[in-house]
């Protein structure tokens, strides 16, 4: 195997499985869903890495026929595993947009499930055979992504769409690279002709997409930046806010499920993101313009309709979820 290939799949297998390590690892502290579909779907990718590392291993040293240059190896285990990955994605794109429908899960699913197996049993071999199998995924992909634009735009409440904002920018860097990804599947099946230099070089080429492992670095970098916010406040207490700098933002990651579990008013969440930043019922009357009477009102409705005995534990208790 090319020594510089060899070492290539090793670090793109070794960051999905860090990142899947770590993002496991917010899970259990954090329960939250987001994680267990990070996870899921950096496992999957791991699969597929390990499944193309392994062809490449036991194809070492051997001449590549180059009549298997537009052939798919292990079709139903990759298209499986694929498909479970999609769906991964999918969830983590709905858990983000707080949409719990599963007839909405469900149909891009199945519609990408019969895709694949259409282009997998129906068409012969060949370039075309093997562009559309890849690009498959990637048009999901920016189909997904597209829903996600206008659920944005046309379905978001206020609240949600200041939660998504900061999502802008990495959007249009995905987006980008999906676009580069099918660009890049473009040029290597269907314009450039299989390579006849180095014996090595259609082996790599057949089954990889350079710009695909970029997204994956760069949907790594961005979990496990995220993992390092959620995981840097203790769980289990209320943080001291002069601990973290960033405080708002992660309320404002909280706040949403918090409010939809315990049914809190838009006023009574607004109450509460004060209350957590510890400021005093005085503090929350002059920022909120409020008599501090309706303020104690506010405070004494949380504890009551989240279960907690005094507004210490009502802080605890935001924190743990």
């Amino acid at each position: 195997m090319n020594s510089l290939f060899f070492f290539y799949t090793i670090a793109m297998l070794t960051l999905c499985i860090v990142t899947a390590v770590f993002s496991f690892a917010a899970l259990a502290s954090t329960r939250r869903r987001l994680f267990f579909f990070s996870t899921g779907a950096f496992v999957c990718y791991a699969i597929e890495l390990t499944e193309i590392f392994f062809h490449e291993y036991i194809s070492q040293n051997q001449p590549f026929p180059m009549d298997e240059y537009y052939a798919i190896s292990m079709p139903v285990l990759r298209t499986a595993v694929s498909i479970i990955l999609n769906a991964f994605v999918w969830l983590l794109i709905l858990n983000v947009l707080d949409k719990h429908s599963k007839r909405l899960f469900a149909w891009p699913v199945i519609m990408l499930s019969i895709a694949n197996l259409v282009v997998i049993f129906l068409m012969p071999e060949g370039p075309v055979r093997q562009w559309l199998y890849y690009t498959l995924r990637q048009a999901f992909s920016f189909g997904t992504l597209l829903y996600a634009i206008w659920s944005y735009k046309h379905e978001a409440s206020p609240e949600l769409k200041a939660q998504l904002a900061k999502f802008r920018k990495p959007l249009r860097v995905v987006l980008t690279l999906v676009g580069l990804i099918i660009l890049e599947d473009t040029l290597v099946i269907l314009v450039m002709p299989p390579s006849d230099g180095e014996t090595w070089l259609p082996l790599y080429l057949s089954e990889r997409n350079f710009t695909e492992n970029v997204l994956l670095v760069f949907a790594a970098l961005l979990l496990l930046r995220h993992i390092y916010h959620v995981l840097s406040i203790r769980i289990q207490e209320a943080p001291e806010i002069e601990n973290v700098p960033d405080i708002e933002r992660h309320i404002d990651t909280i706040m949403p499920r918090y409010r939809m579990e315990h049914g809190l008013s838009e006023r009574e969440a607004e109450v509460l993101s004060l209350v957590v930043m510890k400021k005093t019922n005085q503090e929350i009357a002059d920022e909120l313009v409020l008599a501090v009477g309706t303020i104690k009102s506010h405070v004494h409705n949380l504890v009551k309709k989240t279960g907690t005995k005094n507004r210490e534990d009502l802080i605890v208790d935001f924190w743990q979820s």
